[in-house]
């Protein structure tokens, strides 16, 4: 237990990353357009949305009938995946137009998404900062971030931000391929067009062992896109920077995911109780959803932010560090 619970000689203890989620919801808790940002901020829990993605795609592909796999969609889908309310779908015919059709709007949203993330981070230091007052006293102190400075943030890191959510699916994909792909061809050769319970019951451990590596690789996407964003590098240098830090912590790096998944049901449980119970549905069904997307917006606003310190904490460096090659 000890061990789980860390030591204050850790580089993030549980304590501190309660705390540093605490400080960033703190941050994030003033209602503003940033929080439609916050949206489109990716979470830990895409993986399970990824792994039904690509299972219906292969479906799909291969007419056979996977177990966990979502309803059909397109390719585009999966770069845009999670998002309350929005579904890319598809019909399996041009594909990559569709793709290259919304490839625009991912861009927008990707260098809004680096954005945030930039001015996430506690020690970032606005150019030109909006003092207002904050009472009586006279005493003026800095406006929080706005939209207009996000996107001036994100200048340029669009398509590296893109192209680093492109890679972690070419690796889920790749993973795919190569733990699925042989009972596939199994099924196809035995002209079997749904897996039977024997195989369902070789294919389930298979399936869970892809979902585990799946959200491995959203951790290391959070680790990625500050590493990314602070230091103007590759996909391929921001994802070997995260897996550095992942390995020279792992219990830090698990103890962040779990503050993060306890975010994820404490959104989850807030929004069922908003819809059912505080909200009924039939009356107030467009303000309900109005409330649970702000919620969202929140709580992408603040996961950016506990990732921000978390990166810190687990060694990440930027260029305001001022350290050589930075």
């Amino acid at each position: 237990m000890s061990s789980f619970v860390g030591s204050p000689a850790e580089r993030l203890s549980l304590p501190r990353a309660v705390d540093a989620l605490a400080d960033a919801a703190r941050r994030a808790g003033r209602p503003s357009l940033v929080w439609f940002v916050g949206i489109l901020y990716p979470s830990l829990n895409l993986n399970l949305d990824l792994v039904r993605g690509v299972l219906a795609l292969v479906r799909e592909a291969s007419g056979i009938d996977l177990p966990w796999a979502g309803e059909r969609g397109g390719v585009a889908t999966l770069f845009a995946p999670g998002l309350p309310g929005v579904s890319v779908v598809g019909d399996g015919a041009g594909e990559v137009a569709r793709l290259f059709l919304y490839l625009p709007l991912f861009l927008i949203s990707y260098r809004l998404i680096v954005g945030l993330v930039k001015v996430s981070d506690p020690l970032h230091v606005p150019k030109n900062p909006e003092m207002v007052p904050t009472g009586s006293t006279g005493v003026q102190a800095a406006r929080g971030e706005r939209l207009r400075t996000i996107w001036a943030e994100g200048r340029g890191l669009g398509m590296m931000a893109l192209c680093l959510w492109a890679m972690l699916l070419a690796l889920l994909l790749g993973a795919m391929l190569v733990l699925i792909g042989p009972v596939l061809a199994l099924l196809k050769v035995l002209g079997l067009a749904s897996v039977s319970p024997l195989v369902f019951g070789l294919l389930a451990p298979v399936l869970f062992l892809i979902l585990a590596y799946a959200a491995v690789l959203m951790v290391l996407n959070q680790l990625a896109l500050h590493s990314l964003a602070h230091n103007n590098r590759g996909v391929a240098s921001a994802l070997t920077h995260a897996w550095r830090l992942v390995r020279a912590s792992p219990m830090s790096a698990l103890r962040a995911t779990l503050v993060d998944f306890a975010l994820f049901l404490a959104l989850l449980l807030t929004g069922v109780m908003i819809s059912d119970v505080l909200l009924a549905p039939s009356v107030f069904e467009g303000l309900s959803s109005l409330i649970v997307l702000a919620l969202y917006g929140f709580v992408g606003v603040t996961r950016a932010g506990f990732w921000a310190r978390t990166y810190r904490a687990l060694g990440g460096l930027s260029s305001v560090d001022r350290v050589p090659g930075l």
